[in-house]
């Protein structure tokens, strides 16, 4: 994603949205613990099972064990659309990632790649952008990823 492309406010919010990202491309598990806004009003909903609404504590912990078990991870995003109603932001983009799931049980790997359909609500706390709602939607022809 080129953030040049947008004004300032949306730019902030493309890079808050780009932290996520890479916190799991590099495993820096306490800067994506930062990205989700306040647990009493962030929700989401994955790809991957559960397929219930997650609470913080729960989302954190699935994304912790996929970006900790994911080796390889590369991501880009696309067709990124970002509006901004106040102290709110609602993103949309196509996310497409690949890497090679690690089972360090069994010490395999599986190739994976995902192409999904991602809304992001956004909101902001103390001068920062936080993410309050996720939702992620594979596209029908991809094949499901197995998770840790």
């Amino acid at each position: 994603m080129d953030t040049t492309l947008f004004d300032g406010r949306r730019r902030e919010v493309a890079a808050a949205i780009l932290s996520f990202f890479e916190a799991g491309k590099t495993k820096d598990m306490a800067a994506l613990s930062r990205l989700h806004g306040p647990s009493d009003i962030f929700s989401k909903f994955d790809e991957n099972p559960p397929y219930t609404r997650q609470s913080s504590d729960q989302a954190f912990v699935y994304e912790q064990a996929a970006f900790a078990n994911i080796s390889d991870y590369n991501y880009s995003l696309k067709d990124v659309k970002i509006d901004i109603l106040g102290n709110v932001a609602v993103a949309s983009f196509i996310l497409e990632y690949s890497g090679m799931f690690v089972n360090d049980y069994s010490f395999e790997g599986t190739p994976v790649h995902s192409k999904s359909r991602v809304t992001m609500v956004l909101a902001m706390f103390n001068g920062e952008w936080k993410i309050v709602h996720e939702h992620f939607s594979r596209f029908p022809d991809m094949p499901s990823v197995a998770r840790g």
